[in-house]
């Protein structure tokens, strides 16, 4: 029970700090194209990517959790 509460712990965590990274990265390399903002009259939809952020910060939060439950876990049983 106590390696699955340091799993999730360390998931929220993890994940949060890989939201704010990728808003960041996203933030920083956005690029608006103004161009067709003033020449038509559609909406356009934010956000439009084909690369999806939220689930690649979910992997990289979950296996890094998984590392550290895991070493957690055998420090706990060398001691």
């Amino acid at each position: 029970m106590k390696n699955y509460v340091v799993f999730i712990a360390s998931f929220v965590v993890f994940l949060f700090a890989f939201q704010i990274l990728s808003g960041l990265f996203l933030t920083l390399t956005y690029v608006p194209d103004t161009s067709q903002h003033f020449s038509s009259s559609t909406v356009s939809i934010f956000g439009n990517e084909i690369f999806n952020y939220t689930l690649l910060s979910a992997i990289i939060s979950a296996t890094f959790s998984f590392i550290i439950s895991k070493k957690v876990f055998i420090s706990k049983n060398s001691n």
